[in-house]
């Protein structure tokens, strides 16, 4: 076990790296973890359900890897199979980074068994695991199976849900991250030929108060007006409608007439699938567990009880998006199935609809 002075530094770093992430946009909200070895039988990790910002060092649970209990005020990350999987298998780990990072999560839509790169004429190949639900034995032993099969490599995709780095350090897995998704985006860019950027440019947003709608804009079009109002009426349990019309979501919103999910993010706060409406079907495009709605040709209205869940769901919606675009275009996507998707929606609904944030 290391010393209580290095014990300490290690949850600072943990702290300043989350920190670093969200700045710099490899993980949003409270979506990812990160951990640090202690000792052979031991790791710190961030706690779920605590949003990155108020973060405290002693928040950090101490997890024995011998029978995944913990020391600590708070739950860990429901991941830490996965950082378990990558400690006791590559002993040169010692700090690891989990994200969902947007181009090697897309990447990890497309069926791929590994992503190969070339830099300087060295040949890198960054295994990516098979899929298996978030939070399982299953999906830590295909990460496991990956790290072993490539000991030269220090990140690892999981298909259709995010990535894993990890190093010696925090700064070297950081690093390892960094390098990751820079590959990724440009075999996104180039093999896929999508180069359009994450976003989530506004609309037409509006809430309730008192009962009654108010819009954030004052020229809100009365088009739009009914959409919003159709949904309030249709879904009471909304509060919120975040209008999104990025250029991802505007083009599915003009060219596809069906999104099955490729990410488990997607399907767990998004919902199982969602159908694209013609100008004339929009009554029957707003679903009771579907937190998105689409407008032909003007993008969609993403739902929540908050802003700050509306919001989510648009991130989610807009990098959806991209992976079916990119998915469309490499010619294959490895779509998730009904039954993972419909389990996965499920559980979030059941186990997170009453936070004031979305836990990952």
């Amino acid at each position: 076990m290391k010393t209580k002075e290095e014990i300490q530094k290690l949850r600072q770093d943990i702290i300043d790296v989350c920190l670093s992430l969200l700045d710099n946009g490899l993980i949003v909200r409270t979506w990812g973890n990160v951990s640090a070895k202690l000792d052979d039988e031991h790791f710190l990790i961030t706690p779920s359900g605590i949003k990155y910002e108020d973060l405290e060092p002693l928040m950090l649970p101490v997890v024995d890897m011998n029978d995944l209990s913990y020391e600590g005020e708070f739950k860990p990350s429901s991941e830490m199979l996965v950082h378990k999987a990558i400690y006791s298998s590559r002993r040169d780990a010692e700090f690891i980074v989990h994200t969902h990072q947007t181009y090697a999560s897309l990447v990890g839509t497309l069926g791929k068994t590994k992503l190969k790169v070339e830099k300087n004429n060295v040949r890198i190949a960054f295994p990516i695991a098979d899929y298996a639900l978030p939070g399982t034995t299953k999906l830590a032993e295909n990460v496991k199976k990956s790290a072993n099969l490539f000991p030269e490599t220090k990140s690892i995709i999981m298909s259709n849900h995010g990535s894993v780095s990890f190093g010696r350090s925090a700064q070297e897995a950081v690093n390892e991250a960094y390098r990751l998704e820079k590959a990724s985006k440009a075999y996104i860019n180039t093999i896929c030929r999508t180069q359009i950027k994450p976003a989530t440019d506004e609309g037409y947003s509006s809430y309730l108060e008192n009962g009654k709608i108010v819009y954030e804009k004052a020229d809100t079009p009365n088009r739009v007006k009914q959409i919003h109002e159709l949904i309030y009426a249709k879904r009471s349990d909304v509060k919120y409608i975040y209008h999104i019309r990025s250029e991802a979501v505007l083009l599915i919103s003009r060219r596809a007439n069906h999104m099955k999910p490729l990410l488990d993010d997607f399907a767990q706060i998004v919902g199982t699938g969602i159908r694209i409406p013609t100008s004339e079907g929009q009554r029957k495009s707003v679903k009771k567990t579907v937190n998105a709605v689409f407008s032909y040709n003007d993008g969609a209205y993403c739902l929540g009880e908050s802003r700050d869940e509306a919001m989510a769901c648009a991130i989610v919606l807009d990098k959806g998006c991209l992976a079916h675009i990119a998915a469309t275009r490499f010619g294959k996507g490895n779509f998730l199935s009904y039954f993972d998707c419909y389990k996965m929606n499920s559980n979030y609904r059941k186990n997170y609809s009453n936070l004031s944030h979305l836990v990952k």
